[in-house]
């Protein structure tokens, strides 16, 4: 039930705002009584009717109480310990005990009774700041993430050291690398939330992106050099090249996160200075999903996820949340609306924060293997629903890979990268024919693929 979902903070059924608004008072009534009452008779008492309200939620099917209680119960030992130990007054070191097991029972019960969904709305109708239930729903999303990186590397180190009990020189790096792992993806969510909230120029051209001679440095390394690109308005571009070429790097450089070294650079008319800031670099009309789905991620559900763009614009709560459904449909993740994002598949991860963007409308789609870690069905699907909409809306699409396997069938453009640098741009047929193929290193020659099967 409630707390046998994959975390505690989530329950599988939403309890209704006005259920839970009712027990958060009752609770925080309790506390407040038995922190000013400072009797022992009161705490005991409320001690003992949080005890028959805990075993009355393991009934209703909430069995994660008795770990609960046992936690209560070492806590309350340990006051009661440290308090004779400093008052050496037996009474009154009964009396703080009796008061911290009420307190720890009620949270308890709460805990079964409340999950952040419905604490956020009670929140929300109190008038909190947005910005501050904003920040705490983000910060309990990343914790969860953190938490569920952290146990990755905890495993990987067990199957690797061939046991169960890890060594405690183990631990600094394994934590030490959940936790810049965490910050990286704080960057990035960063970087995401800022384009998928960056204002909408006005700026119109036939061409949604003009490239001419540009390079890209970052960390004092050249990235990409001396690129030449054209993108029309409602034109698809294949971007191959094996792992390591520049793709990641040149679609950050469309979508303005990264900006040109040298060269010239424009956007839908507007050009891009060379190192010009992030802000000043972004432009509302273009989306970029990256390969890791986690990375898009600002708000705890996947409802509040997919509206959050449109609010940041202006939109009102309820038509945002109609055009948002609307998209989570056409993706298929519509069933998956009240959903944690952490609890989700890769394959879910994925069209939730590709319906993040497309709800955005925009008119220049940037997609860094979209398809990765997908199976055929669903790369499949979710290269036809992108068609759909982005057909729709009349943007341009650029769609990065090295999967052959599973190109849009749209595109009959294709431009090949490799060692930093483009060494093919024209039609998809001749482009992905086997000699460009070879030259990108996409491709192994002939010769040697023959002596190889030899």
């Amino acid at each position: 039930m409630h707390l046998d979902a994959e975390h505690a903070l989530f329950f599988e059924r939403r309890p209704s705002v006005r259920g839970a608004a009712i027990r958060l008072a009752l609770t925080v009534s309790v506390l407040v009584a038995n922190a000013g009452a400072r009797s022992l008779s009161v705490s005991v008492a409320g001690a003992g009717i949080g005890l028959l309200l805990l075993f009355s939620a393991r009934e209703q099917g909430q069995r994660r109480v008795e770990p609960a209680l046992a936690w209560a119960l070492a806590v309350v030992v340990l006051a009661l310990i440290g308090s004779v130990a400093l008052t050496h007054n037996a009474n009154n070191a009964l009396e703080a005990g009796a008061r911290v097991l009420c307190g720890v029972i009620w949270i308890l019960w709460i805990g079964t009774q409340v999950d952040w969904a419905a604490l956020r709305e009670i929140l929300l109708r109190l008038q909190v700041p947005p910005s501050v239930t904003e920040a705490l729903d983000q910060a309990l999303l990343h914790g969860v993430l953190t938490q569920r990186e952290w146990a990755r590397r905890r495993d990987a180190a067990r199957l690797r050291l061939g046991t169960a009990r890890i060594p405690l020189t183990s631990w600094g790096p394994l934590l030490g690398e959940g936790a810049l792992q965490a910050f990286l993806r704080l960057e990035r969510v960063h970087e995401n939330a800022t384009l998928r909230s960056a204002r909408l120029h006005e700026a119109e051209a036939a061409e949604a992106i003009h490239l001419e001679a540009v390079d890209l440095e970052r960390g004092g390394r050249s990235v990409l050099e001396n690129l030449d690109l054209r993108l029309g308005r409602g034109e698809w571009l294949i971007l191959c090249g094996p792992s390591g070429a520049g793709k990641s790097s040149l679609l950050r450089l469309l979508a303005g996160l990264d900006a040109p070294a040298t060269g010239s650079m424009a956007r839908f008319g507007r050009r891009v200075p060379p190192s010009s800031t992030v802000h000043s670099s972004l432009d509302g009309r273009v989306a970029l999903l990256g390969q890791n789905p986690e990375h898009h991620f600002i708000a705890s559900t996947v409802a509040e996820d997919i509206m959050w763009g449109l609010t940041r614009r202006g939109v009102k709560s309820g038509e945002a949340e109609r055009r948002s459904h609307d998209v989570a449909a056409a993706l298929h993740v519509d069933s998956l609306w009240e959903r944690p994002c952490h609890e989700l598949s890769f394959g879910e991860q994925r069209r939730v924060a590709l319906a993040g963007l497309l709800v955005l409308e925009p008119a220049l789609l940037l997609l860094d293997e979209p398809t990765a870690g997908l199976d055929p069905v669903a790369a499949h699907e979710l290269s036809t629903l992108v068609e759909e909409v982005v057909r729709n809306s009349g943007g341009a699409c650029v769609w990065a890979t090295h999967d052959l396997q599973t190109l849009p069938p749209q595109a009959t453009r294709v431009a090949l990268l490799r060692n930093r640098t483009l060494v093919f741009d024209g039609p998809t047929q001749e482009g992905l024919s086997d000699p460009w193929l070879v030259r990108a290193g996409m491709a192994i020659p002939t010769k040697i693929a023959h002596e190889c099967k030899q």
